[in-house]
């Protein structure tokens, strides 16, 4: 059973993850916080030591969600090309998927806090690795299965297949037009098809 005090943090952090997500670490401001949470500045700071504890837990918290959902896709029953398909579904509704926390938190974070804030801008950086690892694995069993043949490593041909729908996302963000990830999500499902089936 958890406290009243966890259950305060776990409400300042759900409330306040796409409000930093959203307008960045400078651009947010304690007042937006208060507004968000109904609570004092006090009491937000009876529960983090500082705006960059309480930033950092928001894109925790934002990240987890996240990366549960992919664990979902690519740990779930199948073989290496039922889960790249998998993989593909979900980002064909990304945007979808992040519209509650506020956009992507691996772009909005990761380009927000690359000059101002060095903790969040690594944590961005991490999780992005951790995505490319778990494609990676996913790859590595379907190579070891000899149910898809690569060329390159498994990590390179993960990293260049995460490049690809990041920058997707990042289009359909800047210009706010889904066809630029439904379109490359479908270019990615023939390309993985043809290139590492058998």
């Amino acid at each position: 059973m958890t406290t009243k005090a966890e259950r305060t943090t776990a409400y300042i952090i759900e409330t306040v993850a796409p409000i930093f997500n959203r307008q960045g670490y400078v651009g947010t401001s304690m007042s937006d916080l208060t507004e968000a949470t109904g609570l004092t500045k006090g009491a937000l700071y009876g529960n983090f030591e500082n705006k960059d504890a309480l930033a950092l837990a928001a894109f925790e918290f934002n990240s987890r969600r996240l990366l549960d959902a992919l664990e979902a896709e690519l740990g779930g029953e199948g073989g290496a090309m039922e889960k790249l398909g998998r993989l593909l579904g979900f980002y064909r509704n990304y945007d979808v998927f992040t519209r509650s926390m506020g956009g992507c938190p691996i772009l909005n974070v990761g380009v927000d806090a690359q000059y101002n804030h060095r903790t969040l801008a690594a944590a961005a950086r991490e999780t992005a690795r951790v995505i490319e690892g778990k494609i990676a694995v996913v790859l590595e069993d379907g190579v070891r299965s000899r149910e898809l043949h690569l060329v390159v490593p498994p990590l390179m041909f993960a990293r260049q297949l995460f490049t690809m729908i990041q920058g997707a996302v990042t289009m359909a963000t800047i210009t706010s037009d889904r066809k630029y990830l439904h379109n490359t999500i479908a270019y990615l499902d023939i390309l993985i098809r043809k290139e590492l089936g058998k």
